[in-house]
C-alpha cells in the first residue's frame, strides 16, 4: 500500500514542491479548500500539508476532519511567513491524544 501525500495552498506557495512527488492542490477560496479536503479524505491520503494562509481560513474544517479520519494534517508556513498556526494545531492534537500539554506543561481540559 502506498501512502499518498497532499499539499494544499496558494499556487505560488506550493508549486516548488512539485518535484517532491506530492500531490498539489492549488486553492484560492476557503470554500474551494473545504471541497478539496473532502476529496482528499475520500481518496484516502495519509498526510496533508496545508499552508498557513489557507489553514487559518478553514481551521474548523481541518479540526472536523481530524475527528472523523486518520489523516495527519500538518500546517506549514507559506509564502507570507510563519504565524505559528502549525504549532497551535500540534499542541491541540497532543492534548487530545494524551490529555496533557507536553509542549508548554499545562494539563489538558
Amino acid at each position: 500500500m502506498v501512502n499518498k501525500i497532499a499539499l494544499m495552498g496558494y499556487r505560488d506557495s506550493i508549486i516548488g514542491f512539485k518535484l517532491l512527488g506530492v500531490d498539489l492542490f492549488s486553492v484560492i477560496k476557503p470554500e474551494e479548500a473545504c471541497e478539496k479536503l473532502d476529496k482528499i479524505v475520500k481518496d484516502k491520503y495519509a498526510i496533508v500539508f496545508i499552508t498557513e494562509e489557507i489553514a487559518c481560513q478553514i481551521m474548523y474544517k481541518i479540526e472536523e476532519l481530524q475527528m472523523i479520519s486518520s489523516i495527519s494534517f500538518t500546517v506549514i508556513p507559506g509564502k507570507l511567513g510563519n504565524r505559528n498556526i502549525g504549532l497551535t494545531l500540534l499542541k491541540k492534537n497532543i492534548e487530545k491524544a494524551i490529555g496533557k500539554d507536553i509542549l508548554f506543561g499545562k494539563e489538558g481540559k
